[in-house]
């Protein structure tokens, strides 16, 4: 067990989790175009082998990015970018619902403790100031994976978190400020809320423009990325954020609404990448799904629900520039369930490695209680 009080915030990266909620598929993003069985499985939904109208973009001969996903490619080309295929955690469920719910708690059944994987590691650690910026939600609520943690933060806008002018000038803070005193209920909860009003108002972050020529896209996710950057940017000592990506549930029309929605990943990400520079050599972000789609194509040309997907890290402390994949191949007898992409590393292994590697240690017994992970090298 490492020793967590030995640990400055200095030396670990920054975290920003982005759950990609409503099951991202993954083979259209990451195309294998190397694997027939691609092609034989979904016709007239696919894309395109590289070099053809709208084909994949080659990466290794065997797997391709989505055209989307562009810009993301310069920053694969440096080294900042790795992505796993064939990845997920083995719940074997189809629920949306649960699913999240048991990969944000690290668990393959509902057995186990109810807190996410990523509040327990926090709570492992004891907190470097009093600060209620260190775990932040941009989401508007605090995601499961973050339960467990000391107090997380959660809004939707900076600019919506706090008090209006007109509030603040009728005194109405401190009316707050005296009412909710120890030994009232909830005293503790409203008066962390009121500091970190006051925090955000003296450190300013929504006037910090973006850098390096970035420009974030006006979308959610990128708004939501711009936010975090100035966050990041400030004088607030944030450690890990967490946001949803919504709208990845492509159970019709999918190569129109996957087209839609990794253009806006792929924008926000870059932007993000760009305006953060030297930065990222002490950031990390981790993208991942619930559960990925059916190999095969539906009559809606769509993909139904499915297992194994595809995760994104990206940041300056990673092996990038490569896909880490144990392929299991798409023909019939290589498929989980008889129909879907098999799992075979299990996301629970990239998120321990980034703990160990880039986080400063952790407990595996606390945080993936009855799991062993073996280091895939993704992490420096």
């Amino acid at each position: 067990m490492a020793n967590h009080n030995a640990i400055n915030i200095t030396e670990k990266d920054i975290l920003v989790c982005i759950f990609q909620r409503g099951a991202a598929d993954g083979l259209n993003a990451l195309v294998p175009y190397g694997d027939n069985d691609y092609y034989n499985k979904r016709p007239t939904m696919s894309v395109p082998q590289p070099g053809a109208n709208n084909g994949a973009i080659d990466l290794d001969g065997f797997f391709g990015l989505h055209p989307a996903l562009a810009p993301l490619k310069p920053i694969y080309d440096i080294g900042d970018l790795a992505l796993i295929h064939a990845t997920g955690v083995p719940h074997r469920s189809r629920s949306h619902f649960t699913a999240q719910e048991l990969v944000e708690r690290g668990l393959t059944n509902k057995l186990g403790p109810n807190t996410g994987w990523l509040g327990r590691h926090l709570a492992l650690n004891t907190k470097p100031s009093s600060s209620a910026f260190r775990v932040v939600s941009i989401s508007g609520n605090v995601p499961v994976t973050l339960t467990g943690a000391d107090d997380p933060l959660a809004f939707s806008e900076i600019s919506s978190f706090g008090f209006d002018q007109g509030v603040i000038n009728t005194g109405y803070p401190e009316v707050l400020t005296n009412l909710f005193r120890n030994p009232l209920p909830f005293s503790n909860t409203a008066q962390a809320a009121l500091s970190a009003v006051d925090e955000l108002a003296s450190a300013n972050p929504g006037i910090i423009p973006p850098d390096n020529g970035a420009a974030y896209p006006v979308t959610t996710l990128g708004k939501q990325l711009q936010q975090v950057g100035q966050l990041i940017k400030s004088t607030l000592p944030v450690e890990v954020i967490c946001l949803d990506s919504n709208g990845w549930d492509h159970h019709e029309n999918l190569p129109t609404f996957i087209q839609q929605s990794l253009t806006e990943l792929a924008g926000a990400i870059s932007a993000f990448h760009s305006d953060m520079g030297t930065r990222m050599q002490n950031i990390t972000v981790l993208i991942n799904t619930e559960f990925g789609r059916r190999v095969s194509q539906n009559a809606s040309l769509g993909a139904d629900h499915g297992t194994g997907s595809l995760a994104y890290v990206m940041g300056g402390g990673i092996n990038g520039g490569q896909v880490f994949s144990n392929w299991p191949g798409l023909s019939d007898q290589n498929l989980e369930m008889n129909e879907d992409l098999k799992i075979t590393t299990d996301l629970r292994s990239v998120q321990a490695e980034l703990l160990t590697k880039r986080l400063g240690g952790t407990n595996m017994n606390t945080v993936f209680p009855g799991f062993t992970y073996t280091p895939a090298g993704i992490f420096n």
